[in-house]
């Protein structure tokens, strides 16, 4: 899963992942972060997410970061407020109101020069790595963490050895290896998914696919 994979994705369109409306459980699920208006929230493997503009009119702070220019071009296309840009550490570096877009690889984000987030968004982002790549996406994780930082994360679990990802399935015990020296796990939701299981048909998928919600709290 090479950063020209998912470019290559979004030049040619092959975007099945992503959701032309917010996210269903974000709504219900995200009040249980209990975090005020004006906190910063990081969303990696961003893309052009809405929910991004869901967190933005929620009087939360974003910052966004993608590989690909052009989902991000199409997220500020959306947007009725102006982007300013420049070069910044090597990313392309898109600002607004209330969010900031960062355009490139998330392993190389200068979280030095960051304040420190509230909470981590982490919708399909874990799940689009295989198993080698993603210890080190959780230690970039570890590192955009500060004492107090939440992070919302959704999940798929099926047998991974029907079908090839991405989303490829990350079950509890692992979640509990990546983050669990920093953080403690709570189960907000999980649901049979049949109707995505049936598009994963033809790619292998026989026997079950589940999605769950995560809350993750530091430990205090």
């Amino acid at each position: 899963m090479e950063i020209s994979y998912w470019q290559s994705r979004w030049r040619k369109n092959k975007t099945g992942w992503h959701m032309d409306e917010v996210y269903p459980l974000l709504p219900d699920l995200w009040p249980s972060l209990s975090l005020k208006a004006g906190a910063r929230i990081l969303v990696p493997f961003c893309g052009k997410s809405v929910d991004m503009q869901w967190f933005i009119d929620k009087y939360f702070h974003v910052t966004g970061v993608d590989v690909s220019e052009k989902a991000l071009h199409a997220f500020m296309e959306r947007s009725s407020n102006p982007f300013t840009s420049q070069h910044q550490y090597g990313f392309s570096v898109f600002r607004s109101e209330n969010i900031e877009l960062w355009q490139g690889d998330f392993q190389k984000l200068p979280v030095a020069g960051m304040p420190s987030f509230d909470a981590i968004y982490d919708k399909a982002a874990l799940i689009a790595l295989p198993e080698e790549m993603r210890l080190k996406y959780a230690q970039k994780v570890l590192q955009c963490s500060g004492p107090e930082t939440q992070m919302m994360l959704q999940t798929f679990e099926y047998e991974q050895d029907e079908m090839t990802g991405p989303p490829f399935s990350v079950d509890e015990q692992e979640i509990r290896r990546l983050y669990g020296k920093q953080f403690d796990l709570a189960l907000l939701r999980q649901k049979q998914k049949p109707e995505l299981r049936g598009k994963f048909q033809r790619r292998g998928l026989s026997s079950y696919l589940i999605e769950k919600v995560y809350h993750l709290k530091p430990k205090n």
